[in-house]
């Protein structure tokens, strides 16, 4: 059997410029090693969650490789296979992200985030500060990855079904507060933002003194990639969360800086 070969383009998409001729700048730019590969290749158009739709990147590779949304374990899930860390389905995880925020009379609002630069060793140890915390019986650990982000892992029985306290922005924008999705949740959600509290005040004095969480979920159990499509494979990838969304259904990751 020939070996098959799935290219994605991720963040490739755009829109029509003038100053391009009415072209967007994938149509403009020379790209003949990817015109090779649609000329020897098969191409079509996947609506990943329904036409009309945008998801977020990884909902989108998770249905590209054959995966339905409700076997969606959350991207956190994925960051921390990346990484090499161990998962199983009875604790919750999430990603979590040291900011600097200040106070206004409406909340807290986020203003920006550490250096890679220069705030390396300071953005760890505030890290490492917080690690441990428990709050109603869970148990909140955090493993730092880089720049103050770390994955966040809850045990204790806790629901994944929390909203973001991340406003997906770097500055401008508020901390939120998480809220359950369900009422089975509503536990979790308290504590969470009693978590984010004691966070605050630990941190309190510090450049960097909140932690943002987003991208909450757990390890669902799933058909590996060989079980639902009969196919064995490998995950060439350069970001984390790609190796780890790879490793989640059985597709050996190959770390690689792809140069097309």
């Amino acid at each position: 059997m020939l070996p098959i070969v799935l290219v994605l383009l991720d963040g490739l998409g755009d829109r029509a410029h003038d100053v391009l001729g009415g072209r967007t700048a994938g149509e403009a730019a020379a790209t003949p090693n990817l015109d090779a590969f649609a000329a020897r290749g098969s191409c079509g158009l996947l609506y990943a969650v329904g036409p009309g739709r945008a998801p977020s990147s990884e909902v989108a590779h998770w249905a590209m490789l054959g995966y339905r949304p409700d076997e969606f374990p959350g991207r956190a899930v994925f960051e921390a296979l990346g990484r090499g860390q161990e998962v199983n389905d009875e604790d919750v995880f999430a990603y979590a992200a040291l900011r600097p925020a200040e106070r206004r009379e409406d909340g807290w609002w986020l203003t920006g985030r550490p250096d890679p630069e220069r705030d390396t060793e300071e953005a760890a140890e505030l890290v490492a500060r917080c690690d441990g915390i428990e709050i109603d019986g869970f148990r909140f650990s955090l493993d730092e990855v880089w720049r103050g982000e770390a994955v966040l892992r809850i045990a204790g029985g806790a629901d994944d079904r929390v909203t973001d306290t991340d406003a997906f922005f770097r500055d401008r924008h508020p901390v939120l507060r998480p809220r359950p999705l369900v009422p089975e949740a509503t536990q979790t959600a308290r504590a969470c933002e009693e978590w984010s509290r004691q966070v605050m005040q630990r941190l309190e004095g510090e450049r960097f003194n909140v932690i943002t969480l987003k991208w909450f979920g757990r390890p669902r159990h799933v058909p590996t990639f060989r079980e639902r499509h009969g196919l064995a494979g490998s995950f060439a990838a350069e970001s984390a969360f790609l190796r780890g969304l790879g490793r989640s259904v059985g597709l050996e990751p190959i770390e690689a800086k792809l140069d097309l």
